[in-house]
């Protein structure tokens, strides 16, 4: 232990700490601010028309209305539970200029609070690890 708290107090250790620290605080941020942007789209109910693998991840083809009557078909990851063809869905959507920017399920939040966790997690190890580095080195009697 006591060797690798030299080489975290280490000029490379101190950086390395300070950089980790500054990405998890990002992507916490990035995360979080994410997931209010999607909370507050626009929702409607769909029906999933397709189920697509993509290797180990699955989509899902997705067909919605529009507020204008029109009917709009996605297709969105699948982070949530499984959805089959004629499962109903509810989607949030993007609306700018009459146009869907972007869309995701509305259960998609759990995927946001699994990388929300990871990245709290990872911020608060490497705090410490920053601290733990930067402290200054007891003087010897």
């Amino acid at each position: 232990m006591a060797k690798s708290l030299k080489s975290l107090k280490s000029r490379a250790g101190r950086v390395v700490a300070g950089v980790v620290l500054v990405g998890a605080v990002s992507g916490l941020v990035f995360v979080i601010r994410s997931s209010a942007e999607q909370r507050s789209w626009a929702s409607t109910e769909g029906t999933v028309v397709e189920r697509l693998r993509s290797g180990k991840s699955f989509s899902v083809k997705v067909e919605y209305p529009l507020p204008d009557g029109t009917g709009q078909v996605a297709t969105l990851s699948e982070n949530g539970p499984a959805r089959h063809p004629g499962d109903h869905v509810t989607v949030r959507y993007d609306l700018r200029d009459g146009h869907v920017v972007d869309a995701a399920p509305a259960d998609n939040d759990q995927a946001h609070w699994v990388a929300g966790g990871m990245l709290g997690v990872l911020a608060l190890g490497s705090l410490f690890a920053t601290l733990l580095a930067w402290a200054p080195t007891p003087k010897p009697e």
